[in-house]
Parts: structure tokens; sequence; C-alpha cells
């Protein structure tokens, strides 16, 4: 008996180590899911299509609520047509969101803030964005945002207008 009680100690600290190695660390997952969307954030100023593949999900929608002719209203694209966009625009865009909040619940996240845009250096406007994002075999990618449109004479953000 005195023989097998090291052993069971032995085997069972080993099966505890691989329970928490295979537990995934929600403060690590978290900052994950912050910097896939901050990684869109970066390819929409450099214009890198391939970023922007990467981070998405194929065919990903997504919605904006924004104001026109007609009134405030929704319009849906797919991440491919907004790819297309970008690369037609003269400069690239700067989003810059603040104070995200994210919710994460095993594959699942959604990462929600207030945000400027701006078209090179030119501010357009403010809102708030909702980003959905799954994780996958291959890390997390996002499939879906949904964002307002609110323009403005300047900016919200706490840092101000961008450098």
């Amino acid at each position: 008996m005195n023989k097998i009680l090291p052993v069971l100690a032995v085997m069972l600290s080993f099966s505890v180590g691989l329970m928490r190695a295979g537990t995934p660390d929600p403060a690590q997952d978290k900052a994950a899911v912050l910097a896939v969307v901050q990684r869109f954030f970066d390819a929409m100023k450099t214009r890198d299509a391939t970023v922007i593949a990467a981070v998405w999900e194929p065919h990903a929608q997504f919605a904006v609520g924004a104001p026109g002719k007609d009134g405030y209203a929704a319009s849906q694209e797919t991440i491919e047509q907004l790819t297309s966009d970008l690369m037609k625009s003269p400069a690239g865009w700067l989003e810059r969101m603040w104070n995200p909040t994210v919710h994460l619940e095993d594959r699942i996240a959604v990462v929600w803030g207030r945000y400027d845009f701006h078209v090179g250096d030119k501010f357009t406007h403010n809102g708030t964005d909702c980003y959905t994002l799954l994780k996958t075999d291959t890390g997390w990618k996002i499939v879906g945002l949904v964002f307002t449109v609110e323009p403005g004479p300047k900016t919200e953000n706490p840092a101000g207008p961008p450098p």
C-alpha cells in the first residue's frame, strides 16, 4: 500500500495538469479576440485584403445603420463587398475603438464599443461596433458585424484626433 500512494499521487497530479492544460484561459481568449479585431482595423488602414480575408470567415455579413435621404435605415453587405470598396478608396480607412467590452463563452465572443472612423486623415463619423467572433480550429474569426454611423463634427475618441 505504501508503494501505491506515491504512484497514485503522481497520477493524480498529472491528471489535474492535463485538465488545466485543456481549460481555456478567458483572459488569454479576450486578448486574442481583441487582437483579431485590431488586425482587421490595421488591415483597413493599410488596405491589406489578405489580412482581412484571414481574420474574417468567407462570405460573412455585416449590417450598418446609417442616416440616409429616407431617414435612418439598415443595410447589409458581405466582407468581400467591403474589401472591394476599401480597395477602390483613395486612402486607407482608420478605425479606432476605445474601452471595448468583450463577452466570451466557450467558442463565441462579442466585442462591443464606440469607435471613430477616418478616411486617410479625414474624420467621417463616430458609431458603435458589435463584432461577433467564433473560435475555429485555426483561431478566432470574425463572423459578423453590426455597426452604427453617427456623423458628427469631430471624433468622440478620448484620445482625440489621430496623430
